[in-house]
């Protein structure tokens, strides 16, 4: 056995991504909840609801420009959206502005689906956030912007 311990922190909870891992595996347990109510995966309400987003901002809702917000990678990105498509939930289409891209919109059933989606998604929010005092929220959000930023950026220069 050896004399040191490997890690860094004395308590596993002092670690911040043990922190992260075990904060993400809740969100998710809630979110499973949530989504097998509408028979779609995290993955495919996060294509969805970013659609809706792109068309509520004005923003083009081609497959790259979901890759970049929704940061999925282009094949799980690719393969739910082929299976969103099966579902009857979403159309591909070329883009009317790019001959190289390939817009992705609603049809009826999707529509319906995403907006009652997010409102349960929303809910689902206030509840599991709820115990951060209101006053703490702001600082919560920009906190994970931060991370996210400063992460985002490095694996864009690191060519991934």
């Amino acid at each position: 056995m050896p004399d040191r311990a490997p890690f860094k922190f004395q308590r596993a909870d002092d670690s911040p991504g043990f922190l992260l891992w075990k904060l993400t595996t809740l969100w998710q347990q809630r979110l499973a909840d949530v989504f097998d109510e509408f028979g779609i995966t995290q993955t495919q309400y996060a294509i969805l609801a970013s659609l809706r987003w792109f068309e509520e901002q004005g923003e083009p809702p081609s497959q790259a420009h979901l890759v970049a917000h929704a940061k999925i990678d282009k094949m799980t990105l690719s393969k739910a959206i082929r299976r969103l498509e099966e579902d009857g939930l979403v159309r591909r289409v070329p883009s009317a502005t790019d001959s190289r891209a390939v817009d992705v919109g609603f049809t009826a059933k999707g529509r319906r689906v995403v907006e009652q989606a997010i409102v349960a998604v929303e809910r689902a929010d206030d509840e599991f956030f709820g115990v951060i005092p209101a006053r703490r929220v702001d600082e919560f959000k920009s906190l994970v912007r931060a991370i996210i930023s400063a992460n985002d950026s490095a694996s864009d220069s690191a060519g991934r």
